[in-house]
């Protein structure tokens, strides 16, 4: 019942250190190609986002820059303002 598992050691009588074995061959295959497809996938799926996230920031920094500039030329004296300019005082009136 109380059989050991090859794969795992105990270094001490109270079983509170564990060494880990490496397995065959064919276990480091395995672990080698799950890890290059965790690779590939993850990069499947961060590469596509990290373009949708730099394409949201562009259109969000030139939303900000075209509003800026539209409260710009509304702003008194702006281009748009439509009305003179107030700090002009002529003194010949």
């Amino acid at each position: 019942m109380n059989q050991p598992n090859p794969q795992f050691t105990s270094a001490s009588t109270t079983g509170r250190s564990v060494q880990f074995k490496a397995g065959g061959p064919i276990a480091q295959i395995l672990s080698i190609l799950i890890l290059l497809t965790l690779i590939i996938l993850g990069f499947i799926i961060f590469i596509p986002l990290a373009i949708i996230v730099i394409v949201l920031a562009l259109i969000l920094f030139a939303y900000f820059k075209i509003k800026r500039a539209f409260s710009k030329s509304h702003a008194p004296n702006g281009p748009l303002d439509g009305r003179r300019n107030v700090r002009v005082m002529d003194r010949d009136e």
